[in-house]
């Protein structure tokens, strides 16, 4: 009697350890869920992501540089020799008007710069390049945000769908277990026997644990994208569509030549060496000296009342020719162009591999049945009933169970994989298959 016992506390004792982690599971999906598809959640991503709407600021603060590279120099006004007082060797001076400023007098100059060299329209031009530059660092930025999006959901779902079934699998075991139990306490198999469908449930349940926690971290990373509180739970609703898993691809020349064309992170450095370029030609615009034109007016400071005159001042490049600056451009161009080619060896071996890695996923999804996910859910309803009946014994069973688990698994994973190199292989080519 003592020892049937310590049978029904052992029983219970297990129950309570694994029961609540239920209600765990249950507690991950909050009041607030949001149920929503990929495609609709994209669009509150691209509304809404916080580096977005600042990196497009880029490209307002270049449009008002251009603005003000298209403003001439202010003239420059002086006046100066102003007489403060009156002395005895002072001449006899009419007023300027009515009795205003008599015996007295000043002068005054208004000057203009007047850039060389199109210097003006150098300036122009080369806020122009930094706004295309602005307009490419946007756009790489945005495709990989894009991208980054796209894998993090593809994540989410997959865990999701997984985590999903691991719970259908582990209400399976875990009502085979109280089954057991009961069986153990009439004493019609092992205690090894319910010690190993325990381990079995242990096991189970430290993989949705797992499972819970990369969904979280996962969760984490798509709420910081979109700009959302902490409180949310997205709960994807998308249907495991094969539609994208067939689509043909451009062939690997194609794909490579499309990348060289419209990669973001390689067209920002085209438009950084282009901007090189146009501050080495301002750079030698500016070993030509710059004119100031002046127009005087001197009031009985001369030997004649009223002085009218013009004046021109320009520096004359005797020592200072800006050949340092000139050529520290010239380096700038050349390293931007040695950059220019790196990059477009690293696109060129990235898209190969990738291509061909895309290529070896979709092929093993290939081999995959259509109703392999339907096939699996059937065979391991018959394996737990088989065990029931006494058809199959423990070991057998566990087999067969953690190798149907593993297969779920496997297949989606070959499935998600396909979304993650393809989002990758696009942010590459800068496209959208």
């Amino acid at each position: 009697m003592k020892f049937r016992f310590y049978q029904h506390i052992l029983c219970f004792a297990s129950l309570y350890f694994i029961v609540p982690f239920f209600s765990t599971l249950q507690a991950q999906i909050q009041t607030d869920t949001i149920r929503i598809n990929t495609p609709s959640l994209e669009k509150i991503f691209l509304d809404n992501n916080l580096l977005i709407l600042a990196e497009e600021l880029n490209i307002a603060q270049a449009d008002a540089h251009i603005l003000q590279a298209k403003v001439w120099p202010n003239p420059n006004f002086s006046i100066s020799d102003i007489q403060l007082y009156i002395n005895s060797t002072n001449t006899e001076t009419p007023p300027l008007f009515g009795n205003f400023w008599r015996n007295r007098t000043f002068s005054a100059q208004i000057q203009q710069l007047i850039q060389t060299a199109g210097k003006r329209k150098k300036q122009i031009q080369l806020e122009k390049q930094n706004k295309e530059a602005a307009k490419s660092s946007f756009i790489d930025m945005l495709r990989s945000l894009k991208a980054e999006f796209r894998q993090s959901c593809a994540e989410l779902l997959f865990s999701q769908r997984l985590l999903a079934d691991i719970k259908i699998q582990q209400e399976e075991i875990f009502n085979l277990l109280k089954a057991n139990q009961s069986q153990f306490l009439q004493g019609n198999i092992s205690q090894t026997e319910l010690y190993r469908l325990k381990s079995l449930v242990i096991t189970i349940q430290s993989e949705a644990n797992l499972l819970a926690e990369q969904i979280s971290s996962t969760q984490s990373q798509l709420k910081t994208l979109l700009g959302s509180p902490p409180t949310v739970y997205l709960l994807l609703t998308d249907s495991i569509s094969e539609k994208h898993l067939k689509q043909t691809l451009p062939s690997l020349q194609q794909m490579v030549e499309i990348a060289l064309q419209q990669n973001g992170a390689l067209q920002f450095i085209r438009n950084t060496k282009e901007v090189n370029e146009s501050r080495l030609a301002i750079e030698r615009a500016n070993c030509i000296p710059d004119i100031n034109l002046g127009l005087g007016y001197d009031r009985n400071g001369s030997v004649e009342l009223n002085f009218l005159g013009a004046s021109a001042s320009f520096d004359i490049p005797l020592f200072n020719r800006n050949r340092g600056n000139i050529k520290a451009a010239m380096l700038e161009v050349k390293k931007t162009d040695l950059l220019v080619q790196n990059k477009e060896h690293e696109i060129s071996n990235n898209v190969i591999k990738n291509w061909n890695d895309l290529n070896k996923a979709i092929m093993l999804y290939q081999n995959i049945d259509i109703d392999y996910l339907s096939k699996l859910n059937t065979l391991s309803t018959a394996v737990i009933r088989n065990y029931r009946q006494r058809n199959l014994s423990l070991v057998e069973f566990i087999d067969y169970f953690n190798s149907f688990k593993d297969s779920r698994r496997n297949y989606y994973d070959a499935i998600k994989n396909i979304t993650l190199k393809k989002e990758e292989l696009n942010y590459l080519a800068g496209t959208d298959y």
